[in-house]
Parts: structure tokens; C-alpha cells; sequence
């Protein structure tokens, strides 16, 4: 839970509007973000144990139970300086993944992007449809002005992906991680939300 926001951060004053209501209200096109329930716990322990996903997402899985999955989110939630989202199907109501922002700061004003969607959702527009609409909440609510992120280098998708969103290349970690057996380059990427590139 956020203890700040752009007019904290801004100087102009208090905001009538709890972070939480706020968060509550995000809405894509086709897609919405909510915060977390006790009834996504059997799908997220699933995709933190998959170890295809959670290699492309720079982790090891760690035999993760539905115990070790509420302490994930419930230290996301109760962090002041991060914010988690589910990724939620408009119409249909269905699960997608999660968004989760992390580090962040009201005087740094950075945060540090991680995205998962769930086996099947890739590919359809919906990751792009995601960060439009944070992005802009971040920017417009709570005055984050950069999110930076760590790819693996490997991944040429997402990070065309990435590039798409406004996102440049800033720099790479060389044999940074060791993941299924391999050591694996990490690129560095940043995008300012204020000077117009991102799309929010």
C-alpha cells in the first residue's frame, strides 16, 4: 500500500482519493487491474512453480505452497514502496497474470517494472495493453517520472516489446545469472514517462 501520491509528491496539497480507491478504478480496453484475493492463490502458486516461465522472468522456482504465495503478495501489498496488480479479462473475468511495480520512490520517482502472463496470453496484445494503462496511472497519480526493468538478453520478444512501449537499451549485465546451467547476459532498460516517448 502507497503512502503518497502526486500531489504529496508535487507539493500541491492532499489528495481526496485513498490509494487503494484509486488503484481500484484501473481499467484498460479490454482488461482490468484489481488488486489481490485469497482466490487467486492456487493460479499464482501454479505459475511460481513453473519453471519455463519463471526462468524467462530471471527467478528460480523454489517449490513455492499456497502459504509461501500469500506472504509474497502480502509483502507487496503492505510495502509502501511497491504496488501489485492482477491482470483481469473485462468480459470473461478470467486471471491473466500480475504487474507489479517495485522501488519505488516519491523522490527518486523511479520504479522497477516485472510482468507475467499466464501460459497462453502472450502474444495477443495484452502485455502492451497493461503498461499503457499503469503507466499512465503511475504518471498521472503518483508522479513516476522512469520505470526501469531487467530482461534477459536472449529475449528478443519482449524486448521488441519493450522498445515498442518507448523503452531504451541503457546498459547489460554480462554473465549476470545462472539459470538452468547457463550463465546469462541482463539488459538494462529504462523509460521516462515525462518527456512524451512512453505511451501513457
Amino acid at each position: 500500500m502507497l503512502f503518497w501520491n502526486r500531489l504529496e509528491v508535487t507539493g500541491q496539497g492532499n489528495s481526496s482519493i485513498s490509494t487503494k480507491e484509486m488503484k481500484e478504478m484501473i481499467e484498460g480496453t479490454s482488461l482490468r487491474l484489481r488488486p489481490w484475493h485469497e482466490d487467486d492463490l492456487p493460479w499464482l502458486t501454479e505459475l511460481r512453480n513453473n519453471i519455463a516461465l519463471q526462468s524467462q522472468l530471471l527467478s528460480r522456482v523454489r517449490g513455492s505452497g499456497k502459504e509461501q504465495t500469500r506472504q509474497w503478495l502480502q509483502a507487496r501489498s503492505t510495502n509502501s514502496n511497491s504496488l501489485l496488480f492482477i491482470i483481469e479479462g473485462k468480459s470473461e473475468m478470467i486471471p491473466m497474470g500480475y504487474v507489479q511495480f517495485i522501488e519505488m520512490d516519491p523522490v527518486d520517482r523511479y520504479a522497477k517494472l516485472g510482468i507475467c502472463l499466464v501460459p497462453g496470453a502472450e502474444g495477443k496484445g495484452k502485455g502492451t495493453e497493461v503498461l499503457t494503462v499503469t503507466f499512465k496511472y503511475l504518471y498521472e497519480v503518483l508522479a513516476i517520472r522512469k520505470i526501469i526493468l531487467e530482461v534477459r538478453a536472449d529475449n528478443a520478444c519482449a524486448i521488441r516489446c519493450y522498445e515498442k512501449l518507448g523503452f531504451t537499451k541503457c546498459g547489460v549485465f554480462t554473465n549476470h545469472k545462472h539459470i538452468e546451467g547457463r550463465w546469462l547476459d541482463i539488459v538494462l532498460m529504462e523509460c521516462f514517462l515525462e518527456d512524451g516517448k512512453a505511451q501513457v
